[in-house]
């Protein structure tokens, strides 16, 4: 198998899968010691962001087709990707509680997932350029694998990347300023948003994807207290205000309280907040959502409710450069 090229792999993907589209790179498995094995494990291109629950990996013994996804021997993530594997020392005719509390059965899936973190920051390490390239069709797969395996996670941290509005990619050291890393989930919807952080060259991440939402609460769980993800809708940074102008602190101050309190009137919602300042941008005013308030109701919606009651904690931001 080792003498195989390119073409011949690609070929036997396309067979095997009947599918056409050419995978994006594999990784060939071949171990005689402490366990007898082989195979090859395919990173599909994805037509969507969601066909990444459509992946198969055919188990076989000695070369007799067994069974796709036996989730005994491989990770639930693993399964996300397409190939094949050979492994006769499989104790493929006890029960399946015994195959996923077996030691020998557990080494074998540790062995597989090893290669694939290996080929992954082998990739990110020694060929970049194409690793990025991947990224759009790979990342839902490395998201699943962190979420579901934290020793899956500490070995490709260093090669997770972040994709920026400008179609640039970045890992969390490269950002610069982790402690506010600004996202946009939405382009369409927070394109103001957006441009708003453009004119101030803060970097906007893409996180848009199924997973996303879980994933930055799992990346901040693991980098306490230097990495905070905050939507572009969430905050107006330093670099968004103008401290050029005329208007005093003390003047936008009192502003704020005083309209604050006619928009609670008129909204009848004690949770509003208004806030004058002075900013770069012309936009009359912006509406901004903590990004704790946000992620509370997405929560909430995902789980039917959970008796959260849904209250608008958001802040209105007027801008006193503003001559409407």
């Amino acid at each position: 198998v080792k003498d195989c090229t390119d073409e011949e792999y690609k070929e036997f993907y396309k067979t095997l899968f009947h599918d056409y589209n050419e995978p994006l790179f594999w990784i060939h498995l071949n171990t005689d010691y402490p366990f007898n094995l082989k195979g090859i494990l395919y990173f599909p291109k994805l037509k969507s962001q969601y066909d990444t629950l459509e992946g198969e990996v055919k188990v076989y013994y000695n070369q007799v087709f067994v069974a796709d996804n036996v989730k005994e021997i491989l990770p639930e993530y693993l399964m996300l990707l397409k190939g094949a594997i050979d492994c006769p020392d499989l104790p493929l005719n006890v029960s399946r509680s015994f195959l996923q509390n077996d030691g020998y059965v557990n080494k074998i899936s540790a062995h597989i997932t090893k290669k694939v973190a290996d080929k992954l920051t082998g990739l990110f390490n020694t060929d970049k350029d194409n690793y990025l390239k991947y990224w759009d069709d790979i990342n839902p797969f490395i998201k699943f694998g962190c979420l579901k395996d934290e020793k899956f996670y500490d070995k490709v941290k260093e090669a997770i990347v972040y994709k920026t509005t400008a179609n640039e990619y970045f890992t969390i050291d490269e950002l610069g300023d982790t402690n506010a890393i600004h996202y946009t989930d939405d382009l369409v919807q927070q394109a103001q948003y957006i441009n708003m952080y453009k004119d101030s060259d803060v970097k906007i991440v893409v996180l848009n994807g199924p997973l996303d939402n879980h994933f930055m609460s799992y990346i901040e769980y693991k980098n306490p207290g230097k990495v905070k993800f905050v939507r572009v809708d969430a905050d107006v940074t330093e670099t968004m205000k103008d401290s050029s102008g005329d208007i005093t602190q003390e003047t936008l101050d009192n502003i704020s309280n005083t309209l604050t309190d006619d928009f609670k009137k008129v909204s009848a919602n004690d949770k509003i907040n208004v806030k004058a300042e002075s900013m770069k941008t012309s936009i009359p005013a912006i509406v901004l959502l903590s990004e704790e308030s946000r992620r509370m109701q997405e929560m909430a919606k995902m789980y039917g409710g959970l008796g959260f009651r849904m209250d608008d904690d958001v802040t209105i931001v007027l801008n006193a450069k503003n001559k409407s």
